[in-house]
């Protein structure tokens, strides 16, 4: 973590939870400029890498091209909080869709084996790492393992990403189906390769995790959807996991189908208290951060774009 960095997350945790918290990390990328790829704070293995697209500079996980595998995860370890809760917020945007069919998706993964990449095409960049926990935003259609749907959200466990295994698998915005045929075209709305913008959000309290989506090309705001898309699945991550730390990220995978994976923008906390960018929250699962905790993260995030600029300025 930079010296600058290490500074602001030790003034957040002291205003928003004093002494007694002294170990919250607040991990904020409002967008990946001027972020290094290996880095102290990220590390890219494999097919990731930092781009410049009209989002401005993002995470791309993996370029629309064939058999890639991407990934990128904090350079350390985090550790955790209580039962190795946590919340995180990120968006992200699917493009150029080429090949078989849109292919395969990215996952936000908790792992403990080392930065790298796991497998291509439906491995999603995922399979291989254990142990780990992650949840999958899966945009091809692997038959049977993926309840024959190429567009749903699931949980992943061990770097197994037969997701039908764990009873968990939910298909997004109603549309199971999101290819390259004129019936189920990606294109449209709810299907997450159709290029727009999306936000998500995952909390776990220590004893049950839930996802919330949103298709930003529907709902414009930043604001939590009403309800979750998978709300409050029962599962041990310190079990899982072996431990209360983790590394914390993305991974990604193309095959025979291909596009380009971006994380736009990502905010992680180490304790559970779900993330609202855009003010009042939705329904079930999804509370308000405890007063004050938006606009303080607001100001961190402001303070380290300004330390950022003058950083650069100062390098020229």
């Amino acid at each position: 973590m930079k010296p600058i960095l290490a500074a602001f997350v030790t003034i957040l945790s002291a205003l928003l939870c004093g002494p007694a918290r002294a170990d919250l990390v607040v991990s904020h990328f409002p967008s990946f400029a001027g972020i290094a790829c290996d880095s102290s704070e990220l590390t890219c293995n494999g097919s990731a890498a930092i781009a410049n697209t009209s989002d401005g500079t993002v995470l791309r996980l993996t370029p629309a091209q064939f058999n890639e595998s991407g990934s990128a995860f904090s350079t350390s370890q985090i550790n955790l909080g209580s039962g190795n809760s946590f919340s995180t917020f990120f968006q992200f945007r699917i493009t150029n869709p080429a090949g078989i069919d849109p292919a395969d998706g990215i996952t936000f993964t908790l792992q403990t084996v080392s930065n790298t990449a796991g497998g291509i095409g439906g491995g999603i960049g995922y399979s291989g790492l254990s142990p780990s926990v992650a949840v999958e935003f899966d945009t091809f259609n692997n038959g049977g393992c993926d309840a024959s749907s190429s567009n749903h959200v699931a949980v992943d466990i061990d770097g197994n990403t037969c997701t039908t295994n764990n009873g968990d698998l939910a298909v997004v915005d109603g549309n199971p189906i999101c290819d390259f045929s004129s019936v189920n075209t990606y294109t449209r709305s709810g299907c997450m390769s159709n290029g727009d913008l999306w936000s998500a959000w995952i909390d776990y309290n220590g004893s049950a995790l839930s996802v919330a989506l949103v298709d930003g090309g529907v709902n414009g705001t930043l604001q939590r959807p009403a309800t979750n898309i998978i709300n409050a699945f029962p599962i041990d991550i310190a079990s899982i996991l072996g431990q209360n730390s983790a590394f914390v990220g993305f991974t990604s995978g193309t095959g025979a189908g291909t596009e380009n994976h971006d994380v736009v923008n990502w905010i992680f906390s180490n304790t559970f208290q779900p993330i609202n960018p855009g003010g009042s929250s939705g329904g079930s699962g999804g509370t308000a951060p405890e007063p004050g905790t938006s606009a303080l993260l607001l100001a961190a995030a402001v303070g380290l774009l300004a330390v950022r600029r003058r950083s650069r300025r100062a390098a020229r």
